[in-house]
């Protein structure tokens, strides 16, 4: 237990140092919109890029992994929006609630705490997770949104306008060019790897500064004392591991260690996507950053058991 909430504390402080920060005033009150402007339009697209056109999916890729982990979050991503629609949300709206629901911290929490826990195994399995987690999840959203915003131009134009708003994210438009990077089987250049390696790590740590100064500017008490928040919590922390739990041990029977793993990563805490797409289409980021502050504070509990108890295979 020990480990899994020292590898998870890392991220709390980082929301803790931008909401001190915030409250201190060392920064301006806009800075908040321009660190998560920054992550959106610059380092998250050079993380996805280099993610896309670095890896070896031939040999990283488990299909039956993938629709485990996909067919988790997808449900708990209806089941965020059904939240949603209860408490009268807009469509665009319940969508932000659908990925806070679903949307894992794969990459920033997952990858040290697993490698940690259960070994370089988990390394290949998690990297897949975390980019399907940006590609599916994320583009998800952001369709959905765009739906909820030109829903009164009818079906066909509310599509056609959506299509329209997926090709200008810059968040899609990464994924696309990283990928036919990586089939066109060409080795991207050292220093254009490193230059993508650099920019993209910061995306993650910055996005999470970047809550905690959001949080300084709005009453704390108040987020963590709202029931939309507890109610994504436990949806998070509880029903999505479940219901990816059922899929892997009993719907798909992957062997042990795969199932552990995708199961762990459905038990990680809300990432920072979220809060990303919430911040780039100007949606209330309250629920949000309650969300992935409570979601990372008790996943150091919720982890610890699911870690502790089922077998590592």
């Amino acid at each position: 237990m020990l480990a899994t909430i020292g590898m998870i504390l890392p991220v709390f402080l980082l929301v803790l140092t931008g909401f001190g920060i915030g409250k201190a005033g060392v920064l301006p009150p806009q800075a908040g919109e321009l660190l998560s402007r920054f992550v959106t339009w610059v380092a998250l697209p050079a993380l996805m890029i280099d993610v896309m056109a670095t890896t070896d999916w031939t040999r990283t890729w488990d299909s039956g992994f993938v629709v485990a982990s996909l067919g988790g979050s997808f449900l708990l991503l209806g089941i965020g929006m059904l939240l949603g629609r209860l408490r009268g949300l807009s469509f665009a709206d319940m969508a932000i609630d659908g990925l806070n629901a679903s949307y894992s911290n794969t990459a920033y929490a997952g990858l040290p705490l697993l490698l940690l826990v259960l070994g370089p195994r988990s390394t290949p399995l998690v990297m897949i997770a975390a980019a399907i987690t940006l590609m599916a999840l994320f583009a998800t959203g952001v369709i959905l949104i765009e739906l909820g915003h030109n829903h009164k131009a009818g079906l066909g134009g509310a599509l056609a306008k959506a299509g329209i708003g997926v090709v200008r994210n810059p968040v899609i438009v990464s994924t696309v060019i990283g990928t036919l990077w990586w089939f066109s089987g060409i080795p991207v250049p050292a220093p254009i790897a490193r230059f993508l390696a650099m920019l993209g790590g910061v995306a993650s740590p910055t996005a999470l500064f970047a809550i905690g100064l959001f949080l300084a500017a709005t009453p704390l008490r108040l987020a963590l004392a709202s029931g939309p928040v507890w109610r994504l919590t436990v949806a998070k922390l509880l029903v999505h591991p479940a219901a990816t739990a059922f899929l892997a041990y009993r719907v798909l029977d992957l062997p042990p260690f795969t199932a552990l793993v995708v199961t762990a990563i459905a038990a990680l805490p809300t990432g920072t996507g979220p809060f990303m797409v919430a911040s780039f289409y100007a949606r209330d980021e309250r629920v949000t950053t309650g969300t992935v502050l409570l979601t990372t504070i008790l996943s150091a509990l919720t982890l610890s058991a699911l870690l502790s108890f089922v077998p590592h295979g």
